[in-house]
């Protein structure tokens, strides 16, 4: 209010900017730790090695059914002469072709894999630069043994399923229990394969040298059927368990071949971790 009794209005106030909050800083997320087990996924996944499991198992299984099918008709536009006709072609004669096919080209396939995984030595930069960042002698065996046993395993199975269902589709039914068996026992009998090669690894070094002397090794395990008291405790049967299950063998007549080879996958692989963990480079 004036002296002279006049009332004043109020100067405008000049308008305010609004508050601003500042939103708490966010820390960025660093990379994500690079494990052992990650490391030797990402070494088989980005070096497209699971691409030679696909044509080595499932490959097979999806043409091994269909050739045992149509042999006939294939060897004829192949014009190969001098192979009897089949006759008497049944169910169990498609599972066949893929067991006897992944024993041989899946075998090759499993073997080199384990071989270049586990030559751990083979460059001696990396072998240090490892051997200064582990703990254990465990942990240059036993990531790339596992991870390369699961993929062949993962692979193995699937070609199995996949031939079960060609032969279902093209020659009948099979028993489910008798399919199932007869993966498992076919499966150890991959374990010990693969495990003989760690146990060459142990005492070589280079992948070639390695897959190689493992190759021969599993070769020549079946010699040792020839002297009959082994037999029965000879792992290498458990690879035609499937075909034998299927024409007439129980599963019980394999449960000593599957502690032999129990046995001898356990002992190359602690071979392997005893003799790569003290081994000089």
């Amino acid at each position: 209010m004036t002296r002279s009794g006049a009332v004043q209005a109020p100067a405008p106030s000049a308008p305010t900017a609004p508050t601003v909050v500042a939103a708490p800083d966010r820390v960025p997320r660093g990379p994500r730790r690079l494990g052992l087990w990650r490391l030797e996924w990402l070494r088989l996944t980005r070096t497209r090695r699971w691409l030679l499991l696909l044509v080595a198992f499932p490959g097979v299984g999806l043409v091994g059914p269909v050739f045992a099918r149509h042999r006939d008709q294939i060897l004829e536009a192949l014009r190969i002469e001098g192979v009897p006709p089949a006759t008497g072609m049944r169910a169990d004669s498609g599972m066949a072709v893929y067991v006897y096919g992944s024993a041989q080209v899946g075998l090759l396939v499993g073997l080199a894999l384990m071989a270049s995984a586990l030559a751990v030595d083979h460059r001696a930069g990396l072998a240090a630069f490892h051997r200064t960042r582990m703990h254990h002698a465990r942990d240059l065996v036993l990531p790339r043994y596992t991870v390369t046993l699961t993929a062949v395993a993962i692979a193995y199975v699937l070609g199995m399923l996949i031939a079960w269902a060609q032969v279902h589709w093209m020659f009948g039914s099979l028993s489910a229990r008798l399919v199932l068996y007869g993966a498992f026992y076919g499966l150890m009998g991959t374990v010990v394969q693969l495990s003989v090669v760690a146990g060459m690894a142990a005492l070589l070094r280079r992948p070639v040298a390695i897959f190689g002397a493992g190759l021969l090794v599993v070769s020549l395990m079946p010699l040792a059927s020839l002297w009959r008291p082994l037999r029965s405790w000879q792992p290498t049967e458990l690879g035609t368990a499937p075909i034998e299950l299927l024409r007439g063998h129980s599963a019980g007549e394999y449960t000593d071949n599957l502690v032999t080879a129990l046995l001898i996958s356990g002992l190359c692989v602690w071979f392997a971790v005893w003799r790569i963990g003290r081994r000089e480079m």
